[in-house]
């Protein structure tokens, strides 16, 4: 019994082995197709060195990235009008905690006046949301001057 117990790892050492070599062969011809949708999901959530590992890859033809269409201004400025809305309607109101609820909603409509002023090809602040009250309207102005009304 001793000799037969001591023979079983021996004998199961070969086809760990071969397991070990089958799954490495499995791993390394994986298409590259897939490895791009990797590729694609990690580029999606990370910026930095892994965003420019995934610009290089797409420059050597090896990935190819769908690019997001940007948001139509008409949009961006019923956005406006609704968030607006919501700011007037959380001033009037009467619930809790109205101070985060109005530093949320202006953070939100700033945001999205920073984006309309994008791509209207209005100077935009550079800093941290949401934005100095006089800035804020500046901007508004800046809108209203090139024909944009919300």
């Amino acid at each position: 019994m001793e000799v037969a117990v001591s023979a079983l790892p021996t004998a199961l050492l070969p086809a760990v082995f071969l397991g070990v070599v089958v799954g490495a062969c499995a791993l390394a011809t994986v298409s590259t197709r897939w490895i791009g949708g990797k590729a694609r999901h990690v580029a999606r959530r990370l910026d930095g060195p892994t965003g420019r590992v995934v610009d290089g890859l797409e420059h050597l033809g090896l990935l190819q990235r769908r690019r997001p269409e940007p948001v139509p201004p008409v949009l961006l400025a019923l956005e406006l009008r609704r968030l607006a809305a919501e700011i007037r309607r959380i001033e009037a109101g009467s619930q809790p905690n109205p101070a985060a609820r109005l530093a949320a909603a202006y953070a939100a409509y700033d945001h999205v006046l920073v984006q309309l002023c994008t791509a209207a090809d209005v100077p935009t602040p550079v800093g941290l949301l949401p934005l100095d009250p006089r800035h804020r309207l500046a901007l508004e102005a800046d809108l209203v001057a090139t024909g944009i009304d919300w």
